[in-house]
């Protein structure tokens, strides 16, 4: 529609005035209920040697004369230099018409033989999931699906966390009070205690650390036995995480662990690549391009030139073993030599943003990164409890598995005082659809930007921006819809008139502006922003405007269309936010 405004405008002024413009600036109002497009006229000014004002008012005057063959505009005012316009229905109805006829993808900039390889999740092998770690597989997920919506080759590995002194305790640990059976029963609720445990004599006993020490040599050592545990740790976390994420729907391509770097000969658990390059020859490598610089007691470091303002850091220390930005320096190199992605895409918390940045800037110097390879770090904040930060280790945390249990038991309770004629059976269904939904679209109506205090009425919230809410919305113009045979090939010669329906228009047409925002700034509220928008803009129409008493056939039959194409979008939005759709509420 900018488009045809702009031509249209081009004409006029080239009529007017005898001059020709080369671009014509179009501005949308700072709320919906206002104009439609606005065109400043100070840009016109020097030219024409007349105020903007004026200007102005001889345009509005041109247009209004021939207004009643103007397809385009249908009402036109002045507010001091600025021309504001309101197009006419039927402009919406043809745009939505085309976007429809195109695909409501067709537009963007995406190339289907690029790869982006995303990271994200980043748990620990010995931690129990929980409401901190909706943070990055929630946000992260979307982005994964939108890409692949896109086109892209994408990949996503979690990037599971199994290295450094946390885990030497672990197998210290395990060799003094771990029970097997325990560990088959619950691998990461017996590890947590395990990590406790030796955390709290650690505090009493200093001789334990250099047991831990030497228990992370052997293991980078490949000492036999050291591997078979520590194959058994991993896994059996990796399938316990794996368990409550796909509740989230988060389901990532690979799980990589860190210490697959490290080159322990360890058998892969999936069908990634075989890795070429250890840790040890990574950093190697960097000492002779002469990004690191190995000292003489055998430590390696990286000190950055100081207009980087970048502090230094270390990758191997004096005994050999590396430090965890050799590992993710290791898996950069892998991804490029595997993959060789477009993009590279790190959706951790903003607590590792100098880490990161360590490791951008050292893949660069070691020119592992083609001139073209987007490497980005896209931080979100953190979940806080009302009073306070959590604290795994003195268990103040809300358990992962424990939020989706209760939000289940909630939403069920709710269901059920609304429902009480549904079976056992599709009021569990539904309840998990709703619970899930609500919970997910709770952190990701929110900025990752800012840090968020959970509070369980506003999670199961079912009024206004809620997930619950939405859903409900959507059923209602499902059940309207079961009753025609509506398609999208059925989107044309539609005709509208009053202003709920162009006002639900005009916002449809946005979804490809806000779908192409959200890949570029890596910002999942943005959907959630739109669909909200959508949903209260539908409820408006659904509320003021007659659909199937309508007697006018024409009518009732575009506004079915425009219910038809409001389904859509909160359908292909859902895919993307990754959560599931109910059939009844």
């Amino acid at each position: 529609m900018k488009q045809e405004l702009s031509n249209y405008l081009k004409t006029l002024l080239q009529e007017v005035y005898d001059i020709s413009v080369e671009d014509i600036k179009l501005d949308a109002p700072p709320k919906a209920d206002m104009w439609d497009l606005s065109f400043w006229c100070f840009l016109l000014a020097k030219d024409l040697r007349k105020s903007p004002q004026i200007i102005a008012g001889e345009l509005k005057d041109t247009i209004e004369k021939d207004l009643d063959n103007n397809s385009l505009i249908e009402k036109v005012e002045v507010e001091w230099a600025y021309l504001n316009m309101f197009l006419g229905k039927n402009i919406y109805a043809l745009a939505l018409e085309k976007m429809f006829q195109k695909g409501i993808y067709s537009g963007l900039n995406w190339d289907s033989s690029q790869t982006v390889y995303i990271d994200y999740i980043w748990a620990n092998v010995w931690k129990p999931l929980h409401i901190g770690h909706m943070c990055t597989p929630t946000q992260w997920q979307v982005l994964i699906n939108l890409f692949r919506k896109l086109g892209y080759n994408t990949i996503s590995d979690s990037h599971i966390g199994d290295w450094g002194i946390i885990f030497w305790k672990l197998i210290v640990a395990y060799q003094k009070y771990g029970e097997e059976s325990k560990l088959e029963e619950n691998a990461v609720e017996h590890l947590f205690q395990l990590y406790v445990k030796i955390s709290d004599d650690a505090e009493n006993n200093t001789e334990l650390e250099q047991e831990f020490r030497s228990a992370f040599k052997l293991l980078s050592g490949w000492d036999e036995n050291m591997k078979k545990t520590w194959a058994q740790f991993t896994r059996k976390s990796i399938d316990a995480m794996n368990v409550l994420l796909n509740r989230l729907f988060v389901f990532p391509d690979y799980n990589i662990w860190e210490s697959f770097y490290e080159w322990l000969w360890l058998a892969k658990m999936e069908d990634y690549p075989d890795l070429e390059y250890s840790m040890k020859q990574v950093v190697s490598e960097l000492i002779e391009k002469w990004v690191a610089t190995k000292n003489e007691d055998s430590s390696v470091w990286v000190v950055f030139p100081d207009e980087m303002k970048i502090p230094s850091c270390i990758l191997q220390k004096r005994d050999g073993t590396h430090w965890y930005l050799a590992s993710d320096l290791a898996s950069v190199k892998y991804r490029m030599e595997n993959w060789n992605p477009k993009k590279i895409l790190y959706f951790v918390d903003v607590r590792q943003q100098l880490h990161l940045k360590q490791t951008f800037v050292i893949s660069k110097m070691a020119w592992w990164l083609q001139d073209d390879t987007e490497i980005t770090h896209a931080h979100n904040w953190f979940i806080s409890l009302k009073d306070g930060a959590m604290s795994t280790r003195k268990w103040k945390i809300i358990k992962l598995e424990d939020l989706l249990d209760q939000g289940h038991a909630r939403a069920a309770k709710i269901i059920s005082e609304k429902r009480p004629d549904m079976s056992k059976d599709s009021l569990s269904l539904l309840a998990e659809t709703i619970s899930i939904w609500a919970i997910k679209y709770w952190y990701l109506k929110k900025t990752r930007e800012s840090d968020s205090v959970f509070d369980w009425d506003e999670y199961m919230s079912f009024e206004w921006n809620s997930g619950p809410y939405i859903q409900y919305a959507y059923v209602r113009s499902q059940k309207i819809l079961s009753w025609t045979q509506i398609t999208h090939t059925d989107l044309k010669n539609m005709t509208f008139e009053s202003d709920e329906e162009k006002r639900l228009l005009a916002h449809i047409l946005n979804f490809p502006k806000v779908i192409s925002q959200l890949s570029s700034s890596y910002h999942p509220h943005l959907l959630c922003s739109y669909v909200y928008e959508m949903t209260k803009l539908f409820s408006s129409f659904y509320a003021n405007i007659s659909v199937l008493s309508e007697e006018n056939e024409d009518l009732k039959r575009s506004r079915l269309l425009l219910m038809y194409a409001f389904s859509t979008l909160i359908e292909e939005s859902f895919e993307i936010l990754w959560i599931p759709l109910p059939k009844e509420m």
